[in-house]
C-alpha cells in the first residue's frame, strides 16, 4: 500500500491528475515524491505537499482533511484508491476501471465522462455527478457510482450508460437529458426530474412534487427487471431498493421522443 498524507491545507486548488496506482506502482518513495502536480496552476513536486510512504501494491491511500484536491482518480484504469477525507472537484473524471473509494464528501463534476470502474462516495456529492465533460455531448458512459449521502443538481445530465445509485436525495433537474443508463435516487429529488430525457430509467424512491407535463402517466406496472436491479444494488448500497417489482411509471420526455421513463417505486 502506498500512502500519501497531506502535510497542511494547500493555499489553492491542487490538480492531482496522474497520481494513480498504475503510475506509482514499483516506484520508491523518493521517486514518487518527485511526481509533478499543480497547485493553483503552478507545477510542484508531490513531496512538497504530501508525506510519502511507498509499497509495491496496486492500492493507493490518500489522507487529507482538505477538499481542495481535484481530479482524484482521473483517467484511472486499474487498482484501488481510498481517499480518507473529502475529495475536491472532478473525482473519477474519465475513469476506465478500478475502484475509487471516497470516505467523505465529493465536490462538483464527479464521474464526468466516466467509462468504467466503481466510484464510491461515503458522504455527499456535489452538482453534475455523472454528467458530460465540458464540450462533450454525452456524459457518463459506463461503470457504477454509489453515493451514501445526497447529490446536487443535474445528477446524471446527458448520462449515456452505466448505473448511478444514491441513497439520499438529489437536487433539481435530476436525470436531465438522460440518453440511456439507470439512475436510482432512493430519497427522491427536486424540481424538473427527467427534463429532456430521451431513453433510460430514472428511478425514484419518493414521488417528486411535480412530474413534468411532457411525461405520460402509464399507471402502476410490474417490472421484473426491478428485482434484478435490487439484487445488483445490494452489493453496492445494501437496503437501497425494496425487493418489490411494483412501480408507478411515467413515460417521456414526450418532447424528446418519449422512450425513457420515470419510475416511482411502490
Amino acid at each position: 500500500m502506498t500512502t500519501l498524507s497531506l502535510r497542511a491545507v494547500p493555499n489553492g486548488r491542487v490538480d492531482m491528475t496522474g497520481v494513480l496506482p498504475e503510475t506509482l506502482a514499483g516506484r520508491s518513495a523518493d521517486d514518487i515524491a518527485k511526481q509533478i502536480i499543480h497547485l493553483a496552476g503552478s507545477p510542484m513536486m508531490l513531496g512538497d505537499l504530501f508525506e510519502v510512504d511507498a509499497d509495491e501494491t496496486d492500492m493507493l491511500v490518500i489522507r487529507t482533511d482538505s477538499d481542495r484536491l481535484d481530479c482524484l482518480g482521473k483517467g484511472m484504469s486499474t487498482g484501488s484508491v481510498r481517499i480518507e477525507g473529502p475529495a475536491g472537484h472532478y473525482a473519477a473524471q474519465g475513469m476506465r476501471g478500478g475502484e475509487l473509494d471516497i470516505h467523505g464528501d465529493a465536490g462538483d463534476g464527479a464521474a464526468n465522462g466516466m467509462m468504467g470502474g466503481l466510484l464510491r462516495i461515503r458522504g455527499n456529492a456535489g452538482d453534475w455527478l455523472g454528467a458530460a465533460l465540458i464540450g462533450d455531448r454525452t456524459g457518463m458512459a459506463g461503470g457504477v457510482v454509489a453515493v451514501e449521502g445526497n447529490a446536487g443538481d443535474r445528477l446524471g445530465d446527458r448520462m449515456r450508460r452505466g448505473l448511478i445509485l444514491v441513497r439520499g436525495q438529489a437536487g433539481d433537474a435530476c436525470g436531465a437529458r438522460l440518453l440511456a443508463g439507470t439512475l436510482v435516487v432512493a430519497g427522491g429529488c427536486g424540481t424538473l426530474p427527467g427534463s429532456g430525457l430521451r431513453r433510460g430509467s430514472l428511478i425514484l424512491g419518493r414521488r417528486p412534487e411535480a412530474i413534468p407535463l411532457s411525461f405520460n402517466d402509464s399507471g402502476r406496472v410490474d417490472l421484473s427487471y426491478l428485482g434484478l436491479l435490487h439484487r445488483h444494488a445490494e452489493s453496492f448500497l445494501p437496503g437501497l431498493l425494496p425487493a418489490s417489482t411494483q412501480a408507478h411509471r411515467y413515460m417521456g420526455d414526450l418532447a424528446f421522443g418519449g422512450k425513457g421513463e420515470i419510475l416511482v417505486l411502490a
